[in-house]
Order: C-alpha cells, then sequence, then structure tokens
C-alpha cells in the first residue's frame, strides 16, 4: 500500500493499559527470571545471550551479558537500532566512544533512574535498567519473538533448563554451565519465608512467584550461613514492588533479622525503597512523573534538587538560584532586564519589574520588521505607505537596486506632519539631504513639530513632537528605523504594521481586510500604481561561494559577534547575510550592511559591540573626521555652545559612523573646527567667529561659539499653535496659568497660586489635546493605551469591538479562543503567532499550568518517536496528564491509565470525550481544552479564554504578546529555540540539545526530490489558496519533512506537510481537494460493506450524521477537517463511534473498558448492575463493594 496512505480506525477507546509485554531479569550471583516467568539460577564466567530479537539475520536488538569469577556483572552489550552500547562498571561506551550520563542520540536514551541506569528505545523496542549491585532487568514494549537467557512467551514445563542455559552461551572457549542444586537449611526457610511473606509476597509482581523467589533466598542464605547473602534478592522483590507504589515492602530493611544496610547517601540526601522517578528540583518544583517510584537517594520533604548551581545538593526552595544566558545567580540576586526593568532571583524563578520597550519598525532593504515583530520580505518598486496615523505617515520608496546588484533597495523616506494650520513634509535622500522649504542647515533643523541633525556620517536622526523618532542610515545603502515610545500603543497602518503588541492584525491591508499573505498585504499599500519587484537571486557562484564563507562569522562562537550571542539570536541574520550578499554585485558592503544590522539589532538590547570592522569591513573617514563605534550627537556642535543642544533630549539607539575628533566641534558648513572657530547662532541666522553687529542698541560679539552683549537679549519665540495665546506675565499680578490637557483637566492641579511664567496656554476654560489644538474639555476624546480616540471612533480590544461615546468606551464581551500547533520534526506555531522548529530528543511540556508553581491542573507532555534507524521523526507521543490519569496519544490510539487508586466509587461523567472527525481525532475536555490529533506527529491545541496568560510551555504564555513567546520555565525570556525548549525537558536526567539537524541535513541527496514533490503547494494545485495563505513557510516546512530516503518517513512527512497547508486554506474558506490514489490516499471505502456507499472522503469536511454519543446534527468543532464521512441513511440515522456504522438509536454500543453491544450487561467498577440502552450505560442498584 502506498506508504503515507490512511486507513480510517474506529474512534479509539481509552482504557487502563499497560504498556509493558514482558520482564526479564537476572540479580545476586546468578538468579534469572524469563519472560515467562521462569526462574532459575547458575553460576558461569562465560558471555551469555540475555536476549535477542530472534530471526535468522539481523534483528531489531540483542543483548549479551558476561560476569567474573566472582560472578558478578562484568559487562553489558547492547545492540539496537545501530548502536552498539558497551557497559562495564561506571563506563559506557556508545558506538566505540566514551559517554556520560544522561546521554541521548536521535534512537536512544541513558539516564538516571533512582540508584539505577537505564537505557530506552526511543522507538519504544525496550527499556535496560542496571545498577552497580548485579542487577540487570529487561523490559519489552512490543511483541518479539525471544531467545537467550530471557526465553520467550511460552511457558513449557518439559523443557530442560540445562539445555536452555546452554543454547543461550556464547560460542568460545568456555566450559557450559548448569543451573544451580538449591541447599535448604531450616534457618534460611524460616528467615527467606518471614521477610518474604512479610514484606514482599502481596506485591502484585510478586505474589505469582513468590516460592520461585523462597527458594533463590535459601539457597543463598544456606550456602554462606549468612542472612547478609539474601541482600540481593531482597533488593530485588523492592524492585519489583515499587510497580505498585508505596507499600509496607519500603520498611524491609528496618526488620531486626534483617543485615542489609541502606546505601550511603550524599549530605542531606535520605534514602528511599519507593522515592520519586523525576525528583523535585529547581529548575522544576513540580515535575512529571513518568513511571513508577524507584529506590535511591532523594532529598527530604521541603527540600529540592540544585540542578543550576551547586548541582546535585539538597536545598530549600527559598535558596534555589536562578539561571540566565549561562550564568547563576544566587536567591535575591539582581539583575538588569529588558528596557531598564530589574530581574530578582526568587525560587529558581526570575520576578521582573514591568518595563515597556519601545516599538521598532525596521525597512532593510526588502526585509521589514514590524513593530511588533514580523518579518517578511517584500521585493517592490514603488512609494509604499510605511507608518500612517491620523496626523502623520512615513513613506518609503522601495526601487530595484541599482549598478548589477539583484534585489530590493530604499531610495527615500517621506515624513508627513499634519496640523489643522498647515502640512509639512521631509523628505529623506538616499545622499544623506533633506527636502523642505524651511530648511537651511542641512546638519540641524529645528521646529515645534520636528527636529532633524545629523549624527554622523553614516546616519541621520529625527524626532517628532509626539516622540516618534527616525534613523535613517546612508552609508553603505539607505535603511530606515522608527521608533515608538512604549506608552504610546496605536493601532498604525502601512507595512509597519499595527503598534499594539498583537502580531496577528499586523497584516491588515488598506482595504481593512487581514490579509494572510505578506505581498497581498504590502501590495496593498502602494501609493500609486507601480510595476512588481522582482525577488532577489544569487548573481554567481563565486558570489555564493563569498557569502557563504563570509557571512558564517555572524555564528563563530569565538568571533566578533558571540557577546551578543545570548541576546540575539543570529541565525536569521545569518540566513539573511547568505541571501543578500551573494545577491549583491559590491558583496563586501552588503556583507557589512548585514553585519551592521545584526549590531544595531544587539545595540537596541543594549549589547554594543565594538571592533567588529576590523579588517573586511574597515571604515575610513574623511580628512579630520574619526570612526566611533558609538557616536552621539548630543553637545557636538557649535550651535550647543550657546543654546541648549536638543539632540541631547532624543535618546535613540547609539550608532557608528565618521565624527569629529574629541575636543571639537561640528560648525554650519560641517566641519570640525576648535570651540575658537565656532560660528554663532540667533535663531537660525549665523554669525561669524570674532565678527562684531548690532542688535538694536546692543553691542555683540561671536567668541567662542557664544554671543556675548552688552545687555542679555531674549531671543525666545513668541509664535503660537494651536489656538494656544502667548502670555508674557508684564503684569505684577499676573499668575501662573494651567497648563490643563484633555487627560488632565479633571485632576486638581498643584500650580495655583505660583508666580506667572511666560508661554503658550490655552484660553481659559479650553484644555490641549495630543495633537497641541486647544479644545473644549467636553469635546476632548477616549484615551486608550496613550492613545485618543474622537468620538465615534472604533477600535477593537482582542476579539472586541469598543467605541467612543460622550467620552468614554462601550465594548462587547466577546472572548476568544487560540491554537497551537506542532507537527512532523518539531514545526511548532504558539498560540500567540510564533513559529520556530525545536525536535529535541527529551520529554517536554507541550502546555501546562504548573508554570513553576506545584499547584497546576493539567500537562501535555510531547516526545518524538523515531520511525526507523536515520531517527527521524515518524510519530509523537502525548501524554495529557490531569486529575488522577493519563490520557496517551501514541501508534494511532488514546488509551487512558490511572496514576492513583480511587478511594470511592467515582458516579461523575467523563470529563473528557473523544470524537472521530475526518481523519483526526478530537478530544475535548471540559476544562476549555480541545485536542486535535492525526494520530501520527500532529497535534492541536485549543484553549478556551479562560486559559488566557495562566499557561506556559512549548507553545509559549498564550498572552497574545509574541514577544515573551520564549519565556522560559525559569520565566526569562530565551532568545533563541534551544534555550527556550531545553528548559522545558520534563526531567533534566535528558541532556540538553545542543544542535539541531533535520532531515536535508542528514540527506542532502534527497533534496531534489524533495522539493520537486513539494512543488505541489506553489503550483497550480493550491492556486486559488497563494494570495490567501503565504505558502513559503509551509514549503519549506515540506522539503524539511520529505527530504528522507526511506519511503515510509518520505511519504508521511510529506503528506503531513502538504495537509498543514491545505488546512489552513480551508481556514480561509479555500477547499482544495488535493489527494489522488497515487498521492497521499485516504480509503473511505474500507466502512462502506459491500453494495454501500455510506462513507465518503471530504477535503473539508465536518460531521453532520448524528452520533450515538451527540444526537444533534452537526457538531461544532474548530475547523473544516479532511477525511471520511458518513452519509447515514434514514432507517439507520446514527452514526456508532464504536464499530463506524450507520445504526438506529436502539442499536447503539456503549463502551465501558471494552464495546458493549446495545442491550448488553456489565458491572462497573463500582459493583453496580448497568445496561447498555440507546448508547448510554445505565447503572441501577447499590455498589456491590464496600467504600
Amino acid at each position: 500500500m502506498e506508504k503515507g496512505s490512511h486507513i480510517p480506525e474506529a474512534t479509539p477507546k481509552y482504557s487502563e493499559t499497560d504498556a509493558i509485554i514482558g520482564e526479564a531479569s537476572t540479580w545476586g550471583k546468578g538468579a534469572y527470571k524469563a519472560f515467562n516467568g521462569r526462574v532459575f539460577s547458575f553460576e558461569s564466567s562465560c558471555s551469555y545471550t540475555f536476549c535477542r530479537h530472534c530471526v535468522e539475520s539481523g534483528g531489531d536488538f540483542n543483548v549479551e551479558i558476561k560476569r567474573n569469577n566472582d560472578s558478578e556483572i562484568e559487562k553489558i552489550t547492547v545492540i539496537i537500532d545501530n548502536n552498539d552500547i558497551s557497559i562495564s562498571g561506571d563506563v559506557i561506551l556508545v558506538n566505540g566512544e566514551s559517554v556520560h550520563i544522561p546521554y541521548n542520540n536521535k534512537l536512544i536514551h541513558i539516564k538516571k533512574y533512582g540508584e539505577h541506569n537505564v537505557l530506552n528505545s526511543r522507538r519504544g523496542i525496550l527499556s535496560l535498567m542496571w545498577d552497580k549491585n548485579n542487577k540487570l532487568s529487561l523490559t519489552i514494549h512490543k511483541q518479539y519473538p525471544t531467545c537467550g537467557l530471557c526465553g520467550n512467551f511460552n511457558n513449557t514445563p518439559g523443557e530442560d533448563i540445562d539445555e536452555h542455559i546452554a543454547n543461550s552461551k556464547i560460542p568460545g572457549n568456555c566450559p557450559n554451565a548448569v543451573s544451580k542444586s538449591y541447599e535448604l537449611c531450616e534457618d534460611g526457610v524460616q528467615h527467606c519465608e518471614k521477610i518474604i511473606g512479610t514484606y514482599f509476597e502481596k506485591c502484585q509482581k510478586v505474589s505469582s512467584l513468590s516460592n520461585d523467589y523462597k527458594i533463590i533466598c535459601i539457597d543463598e542464605y544456606c550456602q554462606n550461613r549468612d542472612a547478609k547473602s539474601t541482600c540481593d534478592t531482597y533488593s530485588e522483590l523492592s524492585r519489583l514492588c515499587a510497580s505498585d507504589g508505596p507499600g509496607v515492602y519500603e520498611s524491609w530493611r528496618d526488620d531486626s533479622a534483617v543485615v542489609c544496610e541502606k546505601p550511603n547517601c550524599p549530605e542531606k540526601h535520605i534514602y528511599k525503597e519507593c522515592g520519586p522517578s523525576n525528583p523535585a528540583t529547581c529548575s522544576n518544583v513540580a515535575p512529571f512523573q513518568d513511571s513508577e517510584c524507584v529506590s535511591g537517594c532523594t532529598c527530604p520533604e521541603g527540600y529540592l534538587l540544585d540542578d543550576i548551581g551547586k548541582k546535585g545538593k539538597c536545598v530549600l526552595k527559598a535558596y534555589c538560584p536562578c539561571e540566565s544566558n549561562g550564568n547563576v545567580y544566587q536567591s535575591g540576586e539582581v539583575r538588569e532586564g529588558p528596557c531598564g526593568s530589574q530581574c530578582t532571583c526568587q525560587e529558581a524563578k526570575w520576578s521582573c519589574t514591568e518595563a515597556l520597550c519601545p516599538g521598532r519598525c525596521k525597512v532593510e532593504g526588502s526585509l521589514i520588521t514590524t513593530f511588533d515583530g514580523v518579518k517578511y520580505n517584500h521585493p517592490g518598486n514603488c512609494h509604499f505607505l510605511a507608518i500612517h496615523d491620523k496626523d502623520w505617515s512615513i513613506s518609503v520608496e522601495l526601487r530595484p537596486c541599482q549598478s548589477g546588484q539583484s534585489g530590493t533597495c530604499l531610495n527615500s523616506v517621506t515624513l508627513l506632519l499634519n496640523s489643522s494650520v498647515s502640512v509639512d513634509k521631509y523628505i529623506f535622500n538616499r545622499d544623506g539631504t533633506v527636502t523642505n522649504d524651511k530648511i537651511r542647515n542641512q546638519s540641524y533643523y529645528y521646529s515645534d513639530k520636528v527636529q532633524i541633525f545629523k549624527v554622523s556620517s553614516s546616519y541621520l536622526q529625527a524626532e517628532t513632537y509626539f516622540h516618534v523618532k527616525m534613523q535613517i542610515q546612508i552609508v553603505p545603502v539607505m535603511q530606515l528605523y522608527v521608533s515608538m515610545p512604549p506608552n504610546q500603543f496605536t493601532d498604525t497602518v502601512g507595512l509597519c504594521g499595527s503598534y499594539n503588541n498583537r502580531a496577528e492584525d499586523d497584516f491588515m491591508s488598506s482595504q481593512n481586510i487581514l490579509e494572510k499573505t505578506s505581498q497581498a498585504f504590502a501590495n496593498s499599500w502602494e501609493m500609486m500604481s507601480c510595476s512588481k519587484g522582482n525577488t532577489a537571486s544569487c548573481i554567481s557562484i563565486e558570489k555564493e561561494k563569498f557569502a557563504e564563507k563570509n557571512c558564517g562569522i555572524l555564528l563563530d562562537s569565538s568571533g566578533p559577534f558571540a557577546s551578543c550571542h545570548p541576546i540575539v539570536n543570529p541565525k536569521p541574520y545569518h540566513e539573511e547575510c547568505k541571501k543578500y550578499t551573494c545577491a549583491c554585485e559590491n558583496s563586501k558592503d552588503c556583507l557589512c550592511t548585514i553585519l551592521g544590522n545584526y549590531v544595531k539589532a544587539c545595540a537596541e538590547k543594549e549589547t554594543y559591540i565594538v571592533g567588529w570592522r576590523a579588517e573586511l569591513c574597515d571604515h575610513s573617514c574623511p580628512s579630520g573626521l574619526v570612526f566611533k563605534y558609538n557616536v552621539k550627537a548630543c553637545n557636538s556642535s557649535c550651535r550647543s555652545l550657546s543654546e541648549r543642544d536638543r539632540s541631547c533630549d532624543v535618546e535613540d539607539v547609539p550608532i557608528d559612523g565618521c565624527t569629529c575628533p574629541d575636543g571639537m566641534y561640528h560648525n554650519n558648513e560641517g566641519t570640525c573646527v576648535p570651540k575658537s572657530q565656532c560660528d554663532c547662532y540667533i535663531n537660525d541666522e549665523v554669525m561669524q567667529p570674532g565678527k562684531l553687529i548690532h542688535i538694536g542698541n546692543n553691542k555683540c560679539v561671536c567668541r567662542d561659539g557664544i554671543l556675548l552683549c552688552q545687555t542679555p537679549i531674549d531671543l525666545t519665540l513668541q509664535n503660537c499653535t494651536g489656538g494656544a495665546e502667548y502670555v508674557d506675565c508684564r503684569d505684577p499680578k499676573a499668575q501662573r496659568r494651567a497648563d490643563s490637557t484633555c487627560s488632565t483637566w479633571n485632576i486638581p492641579s498643584f500650580e495655583e497660586n505660583l508666580p506667572c511664567k511666560r508661554g503658550c496656554y490655552c484660553p481659559v476654560g479650553m484644555v490641549r489635546n495630543s495633537k497641541g489644538n486647544c479644545v473644549f474639555p467636553e469635546d476632548c476624546p477616549c484615551s486608550f493605551g496613550g492613545r485618543e480616540y474622537d468620538q465615534g471612533s472604533v477600535t477593537s480590544v482582542g476579539c472586541n469591538k469598543c467605541t467612543c461615546i460622550k467620552g468614554s468606551w462601550n465594548c462587547t464581551q466577546n472572548e476568544c479562543q487560540t491554537t497551537c500547533h506542532i507537527y512532523g520534526e518539531g514545526h511548532i506555531r504558539t498560540f500567540d503567532g510564533k513559529t520556530y522548529s525545536f525536535d529535541g530528543l527529551c520529554q517536554y511540556s507541550f502546555l501546562e499550568d504548573y508554570c513553576g508553581s506545584e499547584n497546576g491542573t493539567f500537562r501535555i507532555l510531547t516526545e518524538s518517536v523515531p520511525c526507523c534507524e536515520d531517527g527521524l521523526t515518524c510519530s509523537r507521543k502525548i501524554i495529557v496528564a490531569f486529575q488522577d490519569q493519563n490520557v496517551v496519544l501514541h501508534d494511532g490510539k488514546v488509551t487512558a491509565v490511572k496514576t492513583t487508586e480511587s478511594k470511592e466509587c467515582e458516579l461523575e461523567e467523563n470529563s473528557y470525550s473523544v470524537h472521530t472527525v475526518g481523519l483526526y481525532l478530537i478530544l475535548k475536555f471540559l476544562s476549555g481544552i480541545t485536542i486535535i490529533w492525526d494520530k501520527n506527529t500532529r497535534i492541536s491545541v485549543i484553549l478556551d479564554p479562560r486559559w488566557n496568560g495562566k499557561v506556559c510551555g512549548l507553545c509559549g504564555n498564550n498572552n497574545g504578546d509574541l514577544k515573551d513567546d520564549f519565556t522560559t520555565r525559569y520565566s526569562s525570556v530565551a532568545v533563541g529555540e534551544l534555550e527556550f525548549g531545553n528548559s522545558w525537558k520534563t526531567s533534566q536526567e535528558c541532556s540538553d540539545t545542543v544542535t539541531q539537524s533535520f532531515p536535508c541535513d542528514s540527506n542532502p541527496y534527497c533534496k531534489a526530490w524533495a522539493v520537486r514533490k513539494c512543488e505541489i503547494i506553489r503550483d497550480s494545485t493550491f492556486r486559488d489558496c497563494h494570495n490567501k495563505v503565504d505558502p513559503s513557510a509551509y514549503y519549506d516546512a515540506c522539503i524539511e519533512e520529505a527530504c528522507a530516503c526511506d519511503m515510509e518517513g518520505k511519504y508521511l512527512g510529506f503528506c503531513t506537510a502538504v495537509a498543514m497547508y491545505a488546512e489552513a486554506c480551508s481556514a480561509v474558506g479555500v477547499c482544495v481537494t488535493w489527494r489522488k490514489p497515487d498521492l497521499c490516499p485516504v480509503y473511505c471505502d474500507y466502512y462502506n460493506a459491500p453494495g454501500e456507499c455510506s462513507w465518503r472522503y471530504e477535503p473539508c469536511g465536518t460531521v453532520t450524521a448524528k452520533t450515538c454519543k451527540d444526537r444533534v446534527i452537526g457538531q461544532k468543532f474548530s475547523a473544516l477537517l479532511e477525511g471520511c464521512y458518513a452519509k447515514c441513511p434514514d432507517s439507520a440515522p446514527y452514526l456508532d463511534e464504536n464499530t463506524m456504522k450507520c445504526v438506529s438509536l436502539s442499536e447503539c454500543s456503549c463502551f465501558y473498558n471494552d464495546i458493549i453491544p446495545a442491550g448488553g450487561v456489565i458491572q462497573d467498577n463500582c459493583g453496580r448492575i448497568c445496561y447498555c440502552i440507546a448508547g448510554e450505560l445505565e447503572c441501577s442498584g447499590e455498589s456491590l463493594y464496600l467504600i
């Protein structure tokens, strides 16, 4: 059958299940228990096959064991999934290389497990556990024909044990061994009968074989006439009893007849026979317990294991340290957080003061970054509206680059300031000049609306009266950086998106509709009819080699940019560098531009890199200028000597470039001169140094940049705007005029009865609005997020509409769901819309509400499962842990395992339900959580609004802010996906993922096949969807998924990736029928009986038939999902999800640990008699059990 095809199944039901197929073990001086329960003992120093997959050639696994002359385990050898593991004491070799615990690769995982070590197959084949005291246990999780000392699963009473032992010996010069003849003595019988009978006999894994264990115990005692010889057997029995949880066996060492001492533990640790399998640590105070308890040293109650600072120590929670960027901070220590916040280490978590960061939009050639952090490329050839608000706009001119360079360049930037009096237009040109009729000095311009000045030879700076800042880079290429104050959130529109910390609405078009593709979005903001631009492409092989060679400096861990790696992820800049530099005629300039962009991004995070321009990007300055990495315009001009330098009020990201040497000043011509040669200024009039002039009756001279006069002159501007009037305070009785605003007029003034102060004030009875105009208080607009709205204005807050009515907001009260999903090789989209790839080798918290607390209610855990020897992810194991059970989604089935014994008879209805919708299973929880699973690698989690801001994990924190989605388990914000993903491991006994390798990295020769196959996403098949859902990300993911060389991995990943794009298209109303008989087919005829045609495939369907569970037609789920759907006839109108058949209501079956036919009778766990009637269990009578 075609790989990647689907045959639908009946809805998997949840039932208590045990994933262990069989367990074989050895302990002591040579005691063994086989899979079939046979217990025997022999001594030999030969090498034996402990257990192997018994086939003629190859096999999935082989475990060998060798004991020394003292019958102690000397060596264990394991071969599984092309991994050759050798274990000798503390030395572990994997494929010939020494490794340390914890260790993991794509196919195996080795970790500590209490006082034991465990090797797990990540494909779920087996688990091997051993310790230093001659214990070895093998657990098989799948049915295999086996041979070796472990035997098989057949119980053959007549089988000769000596022959079995001989057949398991590995050929060599070593004599055959025979099973022991057990020795009996009265003392041994009494001792073993008492201890095993008192502490172990009632354990589930011991009870049926208790006589066999007693025989081994008695033999050990009688051979040495020493009770100490029985310790290994008692320890093995205690290990078996641990699967039952806490019990009387825990106190076996305290019995006066037992002489087995407890193992020594490190300082403050205590030894427990039943300790946690996953101990609470400073980094994870409430870890998920994935298995039964285990013996070993653990921290006492109230203490946590320090896995951050003094690793391995037990500490109180209040003394847990914290970690940030690889540095350890002690409890109470403070570090600086982003944007001036202060972060304090408290109980292993960071508690940071609130500090808003300015919003920044960047136009770096064709790469545009919105205020809310969305990055996209647009190959424009037009004037575009970049930012628009009511009273101001910024437009950019994007054109194809000149001089043989491929791609898009920024040619000019225009700032438009609107007022009731005038419209001012400032054009910033590529050569560094600024065009405006009022500007006389290109180095400096100031008005009551804007100030513009030159910071260095490379940058211009501008700031408006409402504190929007612009940095325009002019060398080597033009780039634009716009900053908005953090307290002025506003729904701007244009290429820079909306500035509201909600990235989801950034692609709002000029037609007021949310576009799904960056191209359609950007094109809608063209300011005239233009031809389309061309996407950048590599010019030549030489350019490609230059880019590959030199862009790597960004990732160099010992290079000039390494200090910023923990602050700003260099990988996106590295990828952009290779594309941009390869498409550039002057490769050096383009390389240095991208390197400079990374340096600037670091500076935005207050990390300053110097010295990086040495050699390749060396910057030479004109005569009289010097190069500096941190140039400031403040007090660097001659003008600043005679008047307050307003450039000092502009705080923006430091920039580099050529400027005057220390002690020199820029004069009006832009030349660096000493103070003695500085010119002077009267408003915009320039006076040469030493020149004598008359101002009225005053004699003035320019000296050292200062105008010296006989009588001081008043140069104050008296031109008031916006309806304000000038108050000159000539009346000696005049008091200070209150300068009230729309946001302060109803707040008591603290400036009454103060002396008059000259200036522009609104007339009495009026107040100033944010535009600077004087209005009556009743005409003031509403205020929200630092922005004012006119009467009748409507704004969106989340999914609600708010209207300004008489100065107050009237908002709807809708609540919205949010979705997070993961698929394939770890492609993740968070609730807040951040996309990244992380496919570590451990189990991770996909979503939880513990978030550093001990009082959570649920966890959703994810672990990728490889399906082949390449370690490719072909399925994903999901565990939903809540209340007293774990719901496991694995191998196409849903199973439930109770984690605690119920003390009462539970009569409440189930807290979740399982539904089949097309190819998918949907789990709906009463707590407001919905899970959609494709039975392979794709999982989507949908949350009701009650969970907003209350969750954490790989899905982010669901608070609407894209920028803090990488919040770690320790409450700090990670830079990259590796740091973030590693923090959400469920156990520290799994090593961090250091590098990620995706299929195309391992199989580059398969990429051509993948590119050809995945072209379906970009070709005519999905043509109608391309302008609604950008196919780029799905196409890239598809190539990664399909880039495998085994057919199973290839088609499964490919089909999943294409299905994800098809579902995204369906969500925007474009339904695409893309599956074919030879391309990811779906076989719906599987359900149709001969002559029937009830089942059909739908690419965008939903359940329309009534079901035995839900008797309302058309269940409402979050999306239209593809798959097989039933059209039930009138004679059998109900879909029975247990059997996937159309039936009458009276024929509906039930489920309780198994399918119950209509009319069937069962006894439930409470002992009641229950009848299956119309698809529901009806129970009557009192419980037969005493509760």
